[in-house]
């Protein structure tokens, strides 16, 4: 069964540690669409959103329910938790939502904060266990969006190599090999790792987490079964543009001193 990570410390992108538990909850949501606790809640959502005709408010409503429920029930019956509901699932819900309606809205209004409490306001008594979603619920600026997904992928395109080292058999997708789960992660990796350049410093400390936590991914004999071409890694782990950037200007430095310090030098010699 699929795990939620731990991590000491808590920011804005700690909760792409659970990808693949998110991924494993999303999994179910289709199924339980018509579900008529669901839809009554929905059925009247309103919003000053205009959405495309791929989903429109209803549609995203229902999915968002289903997932704070399943967030708030996967595996309680079984390990017998009296807390399943984390911080962590409030950031990815906060998460999903703002890139939901990022990619259906056409008029550009992204207005998390509001779609949520209208939502909640539907049915108080549902939400009403985890009154701190609420803090959590806000627009996230598009390029903190970007840099979350590409390390929500990251984790969870790890994770699927991992499990298919360990099970080669098994596929998460039928048309897809572990050799093109490690291209997708090593080419989000170097994505991600370019998007550090400009003094991105929380982003880039996540990255090094993430680089810390799977860069045996990279050993040859990391994979016992042979499935996995760790070969395929071009960029992962050792891509690093910022550290690559602070030796390019330390070493510049060093270059434009020396001249400086001639003067200082020079009559030294003939002493």
């Amino acid at each position: 069964m699929t795990k939620k990570a731990g991590r000491k410390v808590i920011d804005k992108y700690s909760f792409c540690l659970n990808s693949r538990y998110y991924e494993t909850i999303l999994n179910g949501v289709n199924a339980k669409k018509n579900d008529a606790k669901y839809a009554e809640i929905c059925n009247s959502t309103l919003t000053r959103m205009i959405f495309s005709e791929n989903q429109n408010a209803t549609e995203i409503c229902k999915e968002f329910i289903i997932l704070y429920d399943s967030l708030n029930t996967y595996g309680k019956e079984k390990n017998h938790e009296d807390e399943t509901f984390s911080c962590y699932d409030c950031d990815f819900l906060n998460y999903w939502l703002n890139n939901k309606i990022k990619e259906n809205i056409n008029n550009g209004l992204n207005n998390v904060k509001e779609f949520y409490e209208e939502i909640k306001s539907k049915n108080k008594k549902f939400f009403c266990e985890h009154e701190e979603l609420g803090k959590h619920m806000n627009v996230i600026d598009p390029e903190i969006l970007k840099n979350m997904k590409l390390l929500y992928e990251l984790y969870d395109n790890a994770v699927k190599i991992i499990n298919i080292m360990e099970e080669p058999n098994y596929k998460y997708e039928e048309d897809k090999s572990c050799n093109d789960y490690i291209e997708k992660c090593d080419e989000n990796y170097r994505k991600a790792m370019d998007r550090c350049i400009n003094n991105n410093v929380d982003y880039y400390n996540a990255l090094k987490f993430f680089k810390g936590s799977y860069e045996n991914l990279k050993e040859p004999n990391f994979d016992g079964s042979n499935t996995c071409n760790s070969s395929k890694f071009l960029f992962f782990p050792k891509y690093d543009p910022v550290l690559e950037a602070n030796q390019r200007r330390i070493m510049t430095f060093k270059i434009m001193s020396a001249p400086l310090m001639l003067p200082f030098v020079i009559p030294l010699l003939y002493k």
